[in-house]
């Protein structure tokens, strides 16, 4: 960790020091579960199989209705069970569908933040031929003792 520390800090202090090139603040938390349609994952996952079955018993449901064990998502069928948010989870449009449905409640849970945050610019296009025999040289730049331990 000491050679390669990571480039994290904090809110609005990123100087491009190798230990502070980047930082980031919390805007809000949007619960999977809101989106996904579970209300009550208890009930989803531990609990509906019975009630269906007690309900089947009691004659609540037709004969020849059949229960099943919900779940999320089913890595053989590429579908859930109780659930059709993660079906054909890696088709192109409907994980378009699943992000922008995202975007939407975190819209509607937080209005005052921007619906879409341009992408930073990228500083790496290439690596230049020999330029890792190159003199350092930062002028102007937050002092840092990191360069003196690098690889």
């Amino acid at each position: 960790v000491e050679r390669m520390p990571g480039g994290h800090c904090k809110a609005g202090e990123a100087n491009g020091d190798p230990t502070c090139t980047y930082s980031y603040e919390e805007a809000g938390v949007v619960m999977l579960d809101e989106f996904v349609g579970i209300g009550s994952y208890n009930e989803f996952w531990n609990t509906s199989y019975t009630t269906c079955a007690n309900n089947k018993a009691q004659h609540l449901l037709p004969e020849d209705h059949i229960c099943l064990h919900n779940k999320e998502f089913d890595l053989q069928t590429d579908e859930g069970v109780g659930t059709s948010f993660w079906n054909g989870k890696h088709n192109t449009a409907k994980c378009t569908a699943r992000m922008d449905k995202a975007r939407q409640l975190f819209k509607e849970k937080f209005p005052q933040f921007p619906d879409h945050l341009e992408e930073p610019a990228c500083e790496f296009d290439m690596y230049y031929g020999g330029e890792f025999d190159w003199k350092i040289n930062h002028t102007g730049s937050a002092l840092s003792s990191w360069w003196d331990n690098r690889m």
